[in-house]
């Protein structure tokens, strides 16, 4: 059964300058969220429910949404800071296949989604 294994907040204060919150939404202390503002009108969105082991990636520019990810049977949620570049990692999967969604958050939006059977 995979458990879901996020970052602590010193990873996502180091690597965004941002700490995950209550997401105000749900009324659920177990899922959290993170909002990066990429431009004036632009943000990704990132949540996350630490008992269902699901991660939604909303990117948003100008009020309309040009991506919403959902990811069940998560394993890890992650930052990366390499440079100028902010990236966030999604790993999910069981038996017999696995995949990883790469969320560059800045200096600008891209998303790679990968999934793999083995």
């Amino acid at each position: 059964m995979p458990k879901l294994h996020v970052a602590d907040e010193q990873a996502w204060l180091a690597a965004l300058g941002l700490t995950p919150r209550v997401e105000e939404s749900s009324g659920d202390d177990f899922v959290r969220e993170l909002v990066v503002p990429v431009a004036d009108s632009e943000e990704v969105r990132i949540s996350w429910d630490l008992t269902d082991d699901s991660v939604r990636v909303r990117h948003q520019r100008g009020g309309s949404i040009v991506a919403d990810l959902f990811r069940e049977m998560v394993t890890l949620l992650t930052v990366l800071s390499q440079d100028a570049v902010r990236e966030v990692v999604v790993e999910y999967g069981i038996t017999g296949w696995t995949g990883r969604t790469r969320i560059q958050v800045l200096p600008e939006v891209r998303i790679r989604d990968e999934v793999l059977r083995s």
